[in-house]
């Protein structure tokens, strides 16, 4: 096939071929100044000037279906819609798409990438992909085309041709409807945008080059974009984030099951929230368990004892299993002054779920291998995500987040319990601040304690970018949270200081995975750095090395850590397998080579 202008411009046969086609249906438009019965939203959004009249402003967590769309767009057709990034950083985000991941149904995508470009993707046994060199501008609008025939397609920006692809075969029809701003699955959104759209158009053709150039007109209408990047910058940019596929294998791991994968003889229906300790050279691990569903107050804390490092494990005991209407669930040790402490996140049943959450402790009593509990002490939706930490000070800080679902505060903001000196049963709650259109966020939030300066990292909610706030006063004051620069699941991160001097974060953290809680990865720095400059794969979903679960939706969630003797102990859940393992990493294995 000749072309003018190799990878810029289509050929002149395939241009004629394109006007000559026939029209096999009216084109369909959806001009986004409001919500209407023609639209579903996922989450909410806000109204804000468009292209022509209004638009519809996406804060990260929601998204928009096309009602009856699932048969559009599929063989050949043109779709374009105008968009507005307020974040360029945000990782990648879904324009619009044609997708149901988890049900094996793949079509076509228009995203922004991490690079803060545009890019095209269509489904051919895998994807094709289309990159666009132009960069975008954020607050600013911006035309996107996408043009498909039977065996050629397209991308454009602002009218001009970003580029093509060949497709061996045309793009299959599926029943998944059109989405914008995120994909749905999983009764989750994906890939979430950041911005605002307007005007999205479907086309039962494929428009000429000439056709797409003639509806772009450029559009002098700023918005101004919230500041949502944090200042500190917790990955360093002068490395490049690593995808899935690329991470180096952490080498000498180990990995062993703390509580068998259902179905177990214990009956569980749900468990999560891994805590880890040391204490009197015997590990503990403690664990929400219910017999029924998540959050309900049939949830009870368990915990199981390791003699032999982690290898095997003891049978649970019920620290605390609640009475009447109080549920008893996850959370953190402390062992001080030969002492073992728990503090466990617990509620009360309610028909609104986390109703009056707040803090309970305990302290074991080693000759009768009893939890005594010291009752609540701190009120006012705290649930503890780390153990306490020792502050310079004198006073200890435990990470966690408040939520305000009994309370009435403005959102599950990441929050700090801060002890008065040794005394743990008395505590002060310290609430973190959001910036302003973070839109909805879930804080489980993670420490990383430097002498006055603490770095509290938070995940964000349904956008997997992790949150960052800075006390320089012992954690008293915070800058709000705003979006950082690092890629992390929406999951509970754990993050803390290695005995190399290296910051270390667990959870997930790639390029490309987004939200999904899959492989376990660990972040770490330089010795003595703040920012986290490698990628270390601890494990993937399918595995040969554990006897524990190894499947291909095997999730790691809510993950907890804790150094000794050399050694990493980071413990997880597969929350879709109601089971709780253990991975062992040398500490030596995470040394970053010059």
């Amino acid at each position: 096939m000749t072309r003018i202008e190799s990878g810029k411009r289509w050929a002149i046969p395939y241009l004629l071929a394109l006007l000559s086609t026939p029209i096999a249906g009216l084109s369909e438009n959806w001009p986004m100044d409001k919500v209407n019965d023609s639209l579903t939203v996922m989450g909410s959004t806000q109204i804000a000037a468009g292209v022509s009249g209004k638009s519809l402003v996406f804060r990260g967590d929601s998204l928009i279906e096309l009602n009856d769309s699932a048969r559009l767009a599929s063989g050949a057709f043109t779709v374009s819609l105008w968009f507005n990034p307020y974040n360029l950083a945000g990782g990648q985000q879904m324009l619009a798409g044609k997708n149901r991941y988890s049900l094996n149904k793949r079509q076509w995508s228009l995203t922004i990438e991490p690079n803060g470009k545009l890019k095209a993707f269509l489904w051919q046994k895998g994807w094709r992909t289309i990159s666009c060199a132009q960069p975008l501008k954020a607050g600013a609008w911006h035309l996107a085309t996408l043009v498909v025939a039977q065996d050629m397609a397209a991308l454009f920006l602002n009218g001009k041709p970003a580029g093509e692809v060949k497709l061996e075969t045309s793009i299959a029809a599926t029943t998944s409807p059109i989405t914008l701003g995120g994909i749905w699955d999983r009764k989750t959104v994906l890939q979430a945008f950041h911005g605002a759209l307007d005007e999205f158009s479907h086309q039962p053709r494929a428009l000429s080059p000439v056709e797409v150039a003639s509806a772009y007109r450029p559009i002098s209408l700023m918005h101004d974009v919230p500041k949502l990047t944090a200042g500190l910058p917790l990955w360093d940019a002068t490395q490049r984030m690593p995808k899935a596929a690329e991470l180096q294998q952490v080498s000498g791991g180990e990995f062993h099951v703390i509580k068998k994968k259902r179905p177990d003889t214990d009956g569980a229906k749900f468990t999560l929230g891994v805590g880890l300790a040391w204490h009197k050279e015997k590990l503990y691990a403690s664990y929400a368990f219910n017999k029924g569903p998540e959050n309900t107050p049939t949830e009870e804390a368990h915990v199981k004892v390791s003699d032999d490092g982690g290898k095997s494990w003891g049978s649970p005991v019920v620290m605390d299993a609640g009475e009447g209407d109080l549920a008893v669930s996850h959370g953190v040790f402390l062992s001080h002054q030969s002492k073992l402490w728990a503090f466990m996140g617990a509620f009360y049943a309610h028909t609104r779920l986390y109703h009056r959450v707040h803090t309970r402790a305990y302290i074991l009593n080693e000759t009768s291998g009893k939890w005594e509990p010291r009752g609540a002490v701190l009120e006012g939706g705290f649930w503890p995500m780390q153990e306490p930490l020792k502050m310079s000070d004198g006073n200890w800080i435990m990470s966690g987040f408040r939520i305000d679902s009994h309370f009435g505060g403005p959102g599950n903001l990441p929050a700090l319990a801060i002890s008065q000196g040794d005394d743990f049963t008395k505590w002060d709650l310290v609430v973190i601040p959001a910036a302003g259109a973070l839109g909805n966020i879930w804080g489980e939030s993670t420490v990383i304690v430097e002498d006055k300066r603490i770095l509290n990292i938070a995940r964000y909610g349904k956008k997997a970018l992790a949150l960052l706030s800075v006390s320089k006063d012992h954690g008293r004051t915070w800058t709000p949270a705003v979006a950082s620069n690092l890629h992390m699941a929406t999951s509970k991160p754990y993050a803390g200081i290695l005995s190399t001097g290296q910051r270390y974060l667990v959870c997930t953290t790639t390029a490309d995975t987004g939200g999904r809680r899959s492989p376990l990865t660990i972040a770490v720095s330089k010795p003595g750095e703040t920012a986290f400059s490698k990628v270390f794969l601890v494990r993937t979903s399918v595995s040969d090395q554990t006897p524990g679960v190894s499947a291909r939706n095997a999730d790691f969630s809510y993950p907890y850590a804790v150094e000794h003797d050399g050694k990493l102990y980071i413990g997880y859940t597969h929350k879709s397998h109601m089971a709780n393992e253990l991975a062992i990493i040398p500490i030596r294995s995470l040394e970053i080579e010059p």
